[in-house]
């Protein structure tokens, strides 16, 4: 996989089809993954992206108080990792050392990214306001780390190409224009 680098604005291309992502916050120790199927373009100018998280999450406090994430987009290879990364928390696993996803080191923030994804956001806390259950972070998008391939429009269902995952209820997912299956149950 080849990453160069983009401007800020491009990253509405990894979002707008509304892929599941794993953001990485951190503050005052390991970096800690979650899982999130709510996180979604709301600014060109400035880069924003909103992300919804629950205040019950571990990653919630460290994205409080570190104010800082990556948001990463995997691949349908990383169906099972985004799937644990969900399940389990952060307060009693490593899921770096779990999963064997690599950090990759942030230029602009402190949380790392993921290595095997196809793009990584670097961004900051603009902004914060309740939404029901929920919190919605607004980050602005500071750098954007990505696979060529993948920035250029040529992701999506055919062999060879990659593609995004989506989270569409409960333990189901499903790859961009491809079928659902069950996470955790056979191929």
């Amino acid at each position: 996989m080849h990453k160069i680098e983009f401007e800020p604005a491009f990253f509405n291309r990894f979002l707008n089809c509304g892929p599941a992502v794993l953001a990485v916050a951190q503050h005052e120790g390991s970096p800690n993954i979650i899982t999130l199927a709510w996180a979604a373009p709301v600014s060109h100018d400035p880069p924003l992206v909103m992300i919804s998280v629950s205040p019950r999450r571990y990653s919630y406090g460290l994205i409080k108080a570190g104010r800082e994430v990556t948001i990463n987009v995997p691949p349908w290879s990383l169906l099972e990792e985004v799937a644990f990364c969900g399940r389990v928390s952060g307060r009693d696993v490593d899921k770096f050392a779990e999963t064997a996803l690599t950090p990759a080191p942030s230029e602009r923030v402190k949380p790392p990214g993921i290595e095997q994804c196809l793009a990584t956001l670097e961004c900051v806390w603009e902004n914060s306001f309740g939404a029901g259950d929920h919190t919605a972070f607004i980050m602005r998008v500071v750098r954007v780390v990505a696979d060529e391939e993948a920035a250029m429009n040529r992701f999506g269902p055919g062999a060879g190409k990659p593609t995004t995952i989506h989270h569409l209820t409960g333990n189901f997912f499903a790859p961009l224009g491809g079928p659902a299956r069950e996470a955790g149950k056979p191929k």
